[in-house]
């Protein structure tokens, strides 16, 4: 592995992220594992797991943008520089990394000097909050006490929705709390009126599980009963669904467990149990 700048050292001695080369399994100090695939010479050398970890570099002259550490079960560990400047080279496996991007689908894509190609998934940004806690059990179909008076505080939002002819609803015009803190803007929430079903979405910068996202759908019925919500994630539907080992419809077998809509970006979505 290359040698880091000094300021790098301390910096991954600070954060912990430091593990033997050839260390088997998860890296248990490495938050988010995900999908990934090492090639060479046209043939797969390793499909399956790995951990990895972002954070953006403290500012330093030689290299500004993000530091990248991965573990490879079996095979090795490598911090990787990503960025911009003349102190941004690394080494992955023994090799100088010539290439770090994301593909069309959202992965991310490190090419070596020695052909080696290491396809993974890049997990969370790590400049976007992490939104876990506020929509646990989302991924499940299975919401969260924080979740369920959130979205009934939503729903109380559009007082006259039922009165309101189809098309756009306006809100009480009021500032939304939000679970993690703060308050939602009226104008990071939009209303519509399709027939008796009010259907809100939230504006939400943040990730969930890892991935980053774009909007909370909900859709209402006359009594105010949820009947569907979606995570809409800012990412392909082809990588969400890896991601997240979705399927394609909904599970006549377990009525209420998520599937991934059709279209484009990536949509889990949970319908109510008939």
């Amino acid at each position: 592995m290359t040698v880091l700048p000094r300021f790098l050292v301390a910096f991954l001695c600070a954060l912990g992220l430091f593990w033997a080369a050839a260390a088997p399994g998860i890296a248990a100090d490495l938050p988010y594992a995900g999908a990934c695939e090492l090639t060479r010479a046209g043939g797969v050398y390793y499909r399956g797991t790995c951990a990895i970890q972002r954070a953006p570099i403290p500012p330093d002259p030689g290299c500004r943008g993000e530091l990248i550490s991965l573990q490879i079960p079996g095979r090795g560990g490598a911090d990787l520089l990503r960025g911009t400047g003349p102190g941004c080279g690394s080494d992955l496996l023994g090799s100088p990394v010539t290439f770090i991007a994301e593909d069309v689908e959202g992965w991310l894509v490190i090419t070596t000097e020695a052909g080696k190609i290491l396809r993974i998934d890049p997990g969370p940004d790590p400049r976007l909050p992490a939104l876990d806690d506020v929509l646990a059990g989302m991924e499940r179909c299975s919401p969260a006490p924080p979740l369920r008076a959130f979205l009934d505080s939503l729903r109380a939002r559009f007082p006259q929705a039922q009165a309101a002819p189809g098309g756009p609803v306006p809100s009480d015009g009021l500032p939304l709390p939000w679970p993690p803190g703060g308050w939602l803007a009226p104008e990071q929430i939009r209303a519509e009126r399709r027939g008796p079903i009010l259907r809100i979405e939230v504006q939400l910068e943040g990730s969930f599980l890892g991935l980053p996202l774009s909007l909370l759908r909900v859709s209402f019925g006359p009594d105010g009963a949820v009947l569907a919500q979606e995570l809409v994630f800012a990412l392909p539907r082809a990588r969400l669904g890896r991601a997240r080992d979705l399927p394609e419809r909904p599970d006549k077998a377990t009525p209420g467990s998520p599937f991934l809509a059709p279209g484009e970006p990536g949509t889990l979505v949970c319908r109510a149990r008939p």
